[in-house]
Order: structure tokens, then C-alpha cells, then sequence
């Protein structure tokens, strides 16, 4: 979203009753990689048991003809890129890792729409251990008070995950920008009409995986999530530092779930090892292989949609994949990407502070041979 759209929407915000979320928006305007800083938030622990990452011979980038005329390295093609974290993971071992502008190994950078695929993860676990009985539940059946609005007693969790659930939450809108800066989610989340009948709709909406925030809330008794999260795949995974959730508010104590996920670079890349070794680590499950699969899968829903990288494939549970299927990733606000290549068993993670002239995703591809 632009400079002068954010402006646009905060003097409409200010028009309104909503005058906090004016001064967050006024004052941060577009978000950046200082994000965790803008928000209470809840921390996630590290791992009693914290695992380092191997390493390995460096991996040795060449440049194209093309590139060579514009950079003297690949690491000043990825500085002057507006890239701020990079990684380079094969084998379960690191073999290139490079930090630019004052971002080190130990900050903590937003994944922001990569939470989403997060919070997919975590419905999963929650299917894994008995909480959820199955994503084909309806969402009035953790959330009553939806029972009333036309169309939500249709929805089902599925539905939420894949973002077919009719919901007309227009992202790219003032309806976007103030659930992102939102004081008060528990209220803000239930003001969206079903528009379409569930199932047969894709609109990307963060009103989805926020629903799925109060259908695990409700369900996992006195914990928050970020404390389920910690003790079911945080901890397991083994990580190295202490992650955040971000919240609407103290007063509010809302994760969000949708874009509030924040760890370092190295940490962040223990999810997309996950799912490369199929839900389980050192043959401990933490979510089943079953759901791993179906997350991948692609959606029929459409099956293909226009993104930021071009024309790309939609999974399940909020991956995306590539046309040829040959890589499957996650990926946030300004070019925040987990991209994982199965048949060379390489993932890549790259956190900046936008796009700017790369093609992030045949980049990886090149290197990933």
C-alpha cells in the first residue's frame, strides 16, 4: 500500500470513531521491518532444548551476464535490492547466510502474511492433538455469537483456511490497514457480510485466519496461542531465540495470527525445514504428515491466481506454489519469503524491505539448480 493510500485511509479513520487506530496509522504509516516494535506482543520462549544449525561449505552464487553489468557480487545484488536478511539452507545445513543495514542474526524481523501460513500450522497441531476433530467443522460451532449473520453458518474452517469463505473483507482497502492496526480484533473481526456462499470464492482476506485465532482460542483451554504455539512447535522445533505475537492491544491480548509472527531469520527457517521433513523432527510428530500433505496440495479454488510473483499456484493452507511445481513457498509484506524446493532439498529465506527490481522467486530457482 502507497505512502499517500495509507494517508487517504487515516483521514478517513479520522472521520470515525476510531481514533487510535488513526494515530498507529498516521504515525507508522507503511509497515516496515521495525513492525515487531509497533505492537504489544506476547513472546514465545525459546526452546529448552535449543538446536543450532549446521553448517556447510559455503555455496558459491555465480552472477548472470546481465546481473554482472549492474553488480560487482550476488551480495551487492541483494543489498542493493533492499534485501535485509538472507539464507541459504541445504540438507539441513546452512551454506550462505548474509545480514545488510544494521540487521544481524539475533533481530527479530515480521513475516507478516508468512504468519498466516503459521497459523495454518497450528490449526494443524491442534487437529493433531484431538483439539479440533476436523477442518470440515463449522466456525459457529466454536464461535456461536456468528450463528445469527447470514451465510457464517456455512463456514467451515477449511473454508477459512483456504480463504473460500465468502467473507467480504476486501485486503487491499481501508478495511485492511485498520485490521492491521486494529486495537480491538475481537470486535473489528466480526463486522464482514458473507458475500458468497462458502467454497466457491477465493478472496485473500485476513478476516480468515484471524477467525481461526477465536476457533483455537476457544479451544485450547487457559492458554493464549502464542502459549500452545510455544509448547507445540516451538519448543519441539528447537529454537534458538525467543519469538513474538503481536497483539491488537494489551488491553485486547489478541495474536495476530494473520500478520503478527516475528523471529529471527534463522529461526523462521525451522517452519519451512518442517514441512520438508513432512510434519515430524528427530522422528518426533508435530503435526501429521497427512495435513503436510494436504496443505499442499492445490487448491481448485482457483487453482491459479496473479500475485506479486506473477501467476502462481494456490495450495490449501496458505502456500503458494509455482507454475512448474517445482517449489513451494509462504510469503509477506514486502518480499518476506520461505521458499522450499523438495528435489534438491534447499529453502531459501529472504526478509527485506520490498521487492524491488528481482524476481525473488526464479532467482531461487536458479540457485536451487
Amino acid at each position: 500500500m502507497t505512502r499517500h493510500a495509507i494517508l487517504i485511509i487515516a483521514a478517513l479513520s479520522g472521520l470515525s470513531s476510531t481514533g487510535c487506530i488513526f494515530s498507529r496509522m498516521f504515525y507508522y504509516n507503511t509497515p516496515s521491518l521495525g513492525a515487531p516494535g509497533y505492537f504489544d506482543s506476547r513472546e514465545v520462549a525459546a526452546s529448552p532444548t535449543p538446536r543450532a544449525w549446521d553448517r556447510a561449505k559455503e555455496l558459491s552464487i555465480e552472477l548472470t551476464e546481465a546481473e554482472r553489468r549492474s553488480y560487482a557480487s550476488f551480495d551487492e545484488l541483494l543489498e542493493k535490492n533492499k534485501t535485509r536478511a538472507f539464507l541459504v539452507i541445504k540438507d539441513d545445513r546452512i551454506v550462505y547466510e548474509r545480514y545488510f543495514d544494521g540487521v544481524t542474526e539475533n533481530t527479530v524481523l515480521p513475516s507478516f502474511s508468512i504468519s498466516k501460513t503459521v497459523g495454518a500450522l497450528v490449526v494443524g497441531v491442534a487437529v493433531h492433538d484431538g483439539l479440533i476433530a476436523s477442518p470440515t467443522e463449522k466456525l459457529v460451532t466454536f464461535v456461536p455469537e456468528l450463528a445469527g449473520r447470514a451465510g457464517y453458518s456455512d463456514i467451515t474452517l477449511d473454508h477459512l483456511l483456504r480463504m473460500t469463505s465468502g467473507i467480504d473483507f476486501q485486503e487491499e482497502s481501508v478495511a485492511g490497514a485498520m485490521f492491521y492496526y486494529s486495537w480491538d480484533l475481537r470486535s473489528r473481526m466480526y463486522l464482514y457480510d458473507v458475500k458468497w456462499p462458502p467454497g466457491t470464492h477465493y478472496m485473500y482476506g485476513s478476516i480468515n485466519t484471524q477467525l481461526l485465532w477465536d476457533a483455537l482460542q476457544r479451544r485450547i483451554g487457559n492458554r493464549t496461542v502464542a502459549k500452545y504455539f510455544e509448547e507445540r512447535v516451538w519448543a519441539p522445533l528447537g529454537a534458538e531465540h525467543a519469538a513474538t505475537w503481536s497483539l491488537d492491544s494489551a488491553n485486547g491480548g489478541v495474536e495476530k495470527l494473520f500478520g503478527g509472527f516475528n523471529a529471527t531469520l534463522r529461526d523462521h527457517a525451522r517452519i519451512g525445514a518442517l514441512f520438508l521433513h513432512g510434519g515430524e523432527l528427530d522422528g518426533k510428530t508435530i503435526v501429521s504428515n497427512q495435513w503436510v500433505t494436504e496443505s499442499l496440495t492445490p487448491d481448485p479454488v482457483p487453482g491459479i491466481v496473479e500475485s506479486s510473483d506473477g501467476w502462481v499456484r494456490r495450495t490449501k493452507y496458505q502456500w503458494f506454489m509455482t507454475l512448474d511445481g517445482r517449489a513451494y513457498f509462504a510469503k509477506g509484506y514486502h518480499g518476506q519469503y520461505i521458499f522450499l524446493v523438495p528435489s534438491t532439498k534447499m529453502m531459501f529465506l529472504r526478509f527485506g524491505e520490498g521487492y524491488a527490481d528481482v524476481d525473488w522467486p526464479s532467482l531461487f530457482l536458479r540457485i536451487s539448480g
